[in-house]
């Protein structure tokens, strides 16, 4: 009787163990995925941050700042005229080769009108 006892009770202990085991198995690799993860969310990180220093290095340089300048603030160099075309005379041409492109014509019809006009 005591040996059945004792073979319960190192049945119990062992299947204790085993549990164990197994539960630290999956945390193991949930840790892992995780670690995964971390790393390749700092691949992208250390990526955009390459790019931002790129852009930061565009920024402070002259040619940007004088781009910006003409472009945003009207300036020029000295000698140059600076010409301001107004609003209304770009959106006048915009929508006159806005319309050119509507009534592009398939070229069947095209020919069509060319000959039977």
């Amino acid at each position: 009787m005591t040996k059945k006892i004792g073979l319960v009770l190192v049945i119990v202990i062992v299947g204790i163990i085993i549990a164990n085991l197994i539960a630290q198995l999956f945390d193991a690799t949930k840790s892992s995925d995780r670690l995964s993860q971390a790393a390749e969310e700092l691949y992208k990180l250390e990526v955009k941050n390459k790019e931002l220093k790129k852009r930061l290095q565009q920024v402070r340089s002259s040619e940007f700042i004088e781009e910006q300048a003409r472009n945003k603030l009207g300036l020029g160099k000295k000698g140059e005229t600076v010409v301001i075309i107004p609003e209304e005379k770009i959106q006048q041409v915009l929508g006159e080769s806005r319309k050119n492109l509507e009534e592009k014509l398939p070229n069947w019809l095209g020919w069509w009108k060319v000959f039977f006009r």
